[in-house]
């Protein structure tokens, strides 16, 4: 990779990625089942397996927390609650700028002590980032209830000055992943929700009352302490932040920019159907929307944690291979469906009978989830691999798709046309994803067999 160790020479040993052995030259065969054998014990399967059961337990202690909240909270109110929630994490996603996908890559091209130099010029990067989204989220707070139907602006208000973690969640997944230590992300998620609950349980004990304002101030101060945590987990090295920042906004500039684009328009639209339901209905119908999101998300969990497990070997790899994309089909579906025969009973004996207009939404979004979770392994494997524009134009079509999709739905179905607007807009980002994967793949071997053919003629060699 050019210029993706500034750290020195001796470290440019360490760049030498191995793709695989020359083509056409032959390798020993192995058993099937020591080969099924192998992958499940590999170090992707355990670290899939973590993040799919990190993912399961923070979805236990989330339901926890939301039990205690729907409890608590009437319909509308938490309708606010949610909404505010939606708006952190929606706003959160402009606040990347394609700094921090490029240093994942730079992470997992590398090993040993640079891994952890890139880590700590990232979180140098950071400091400024999260101080400018604190700042723009209380000046939003000042605006929101007069553009919405909802109760919002007060519980932003007082969270702002500790929300500077939202933006940082997905920041710390991409530098896990960069540094194969995705267990470290997990765990800060089940952190998150665990302190979640416990201040949640405390406040409940001391006052016996719960406003939308204390619940988005107790969540951002979980959120806060578990990222945190996971920063001094990462070890990072602070001894050789100036080059690699340089890096960093190097590769930005040259792609990081182009995925931070297509994020913000696929995700940043996709997250925008709650902020849609607050401007079109009425803060319960964002209530019953948001727990269903909440209950669908969970079904999507193993194939989001398998994909993210992947990202380094997909870093190393020239293709994606079939079984990947079987395995996310065929768990991802069997999940939807689950979750949509659990709905009712578990949303009538765990949060309240007043939210059980939720269960009928949880069938269209949690197959949402499914093929969300199918159009992550290509999503990921693009950005493993640097293609901004690829990902950047999947993210046109989703956003398209999704505004769409949203406009014609929601006025005259609501909450039901949202989470039905979710299911078609993924479906087109999955095909998208398909065809720029198949495009941006097909003209590498193309070119790749041009220089082959050359080098045959030239009487060179490919092999270096």
């Amino acid at each position: 990779m050019e210029h993706e160790n500034p750290g020195g020479a001796e470290r440019g040993e360490q760049q030498s990625v191995l793709l695989g052995p020359p083509v056409g030259e032959p390798q020993p065969r192995r058993a099937t089942g020591q080969r099924a054998w192998d992958v499940l014990w590999s170090r992707t399967a355990r670290e899939a397996a973590g993040f799919a059961g990190a993912g399961l337990a923070a979805n236990v202690l989330a339901v926890v927390a939301t039990a205690l909240l729907t409890r608590n909270l009437a319909p509308a109110e938490f309708g606010s609650y949610s909404f505010a929630v939606s708006l952190l994490l929606f706003v959160a996603l402009f606040f990347e700028f394609g700094l921090f996908v490029p240093a994942a890559r730079i992470a997992a091209v590398n090993e040993g002590r640079s891994r952890r130099e890139v880590v700590g010029a990232a979180l140098v990067v950071y400091l400024p980032v999260g101080v400018l989204f604190c700042a723009t989220i209380f000046l939003l707070s000042f605006w929101v209830d007069g553009w919405f139907r909802v109760d919002a602006e007060q519980a932003l208000r007082v969270a702002a000055p500790i929300a500077a973690a939202y933006p940082f969640v997905l920041v710390l997944q991409q530098l896990a992943q960069g540094v194969d230590r995705l267990h470290v992300a997990s765990t800060a998620t089940v952190l998150a929700q665990l302190l979640l609950v416990a201040l949640l349980t405390v406040q409940l004990r001391v006052t016996g009352d719960l406003s939308a304002s204390s619940a988005l101030v107790l969540r951002s101060v979980a959120l806060l302490i578990a990222c945190a945590i996971a920063v001094l987990w990462l070890r990072a090295a602070f001894d050789a932040i100036a080059p690699w920042v340089r890096e960093l906004v190097r590769q930005a500039r040259r792609w990081g920019f182009q995925v931070y684009v297509g994020r913000v328009l696929s995700t940043g639209t996709y997250n925008m159907d709650v902020l849609m339901l607050g401007l079109w209905t009425d803060p319960q119908s964002v209530g019953f929307y948001a727990l269903a999101s909440a209950i669908a998300a969970a079904t999507g969990l193993p194939v989001l944690g398998m994909a993210a497990a992947l990202f380094v070997r997909m870093a190393r790899a020239p293709s994606i291979p079939r079984q990947w994309l079987v395995t996310a089909t065929v768990v991802g579906t069997a999940l939807a469906l689950a979750a949509a025969l659990l709905a009712e009973p578990a949303i009538r004996v765990l949060f309240s009978p007043r939210y059980l207009p939720a269960a009928e939404l949880v069938l269209p979004l949690a197959l949402a989830a499914a093929v969300r979770g199918v159009a992550s392994v290509y999503n990921t494997f693009l950005s493993a691999h640097g293609r901004g524009a690829a990902l950047r134009n999947a993210g046109i079509v989703l956003a398209t798709s999704n505004i769409a999709f949203n406009v014609a739905l929601i006025p005259p179905f609501g909450a039901k046309g949202a989470a039905w607007a979710s299911l078609f807009a993924l479906v087109v980002n999955l095909i998208a994803h398909v065809v720029f994967y198949r495009r941006s793949f097909t003209r590498s071997a193309a070119a790749q067999h041009d220089r082959d053919s050359e080098n045959v003629r030239g009487g060179g060699s490919t092999l270096r």
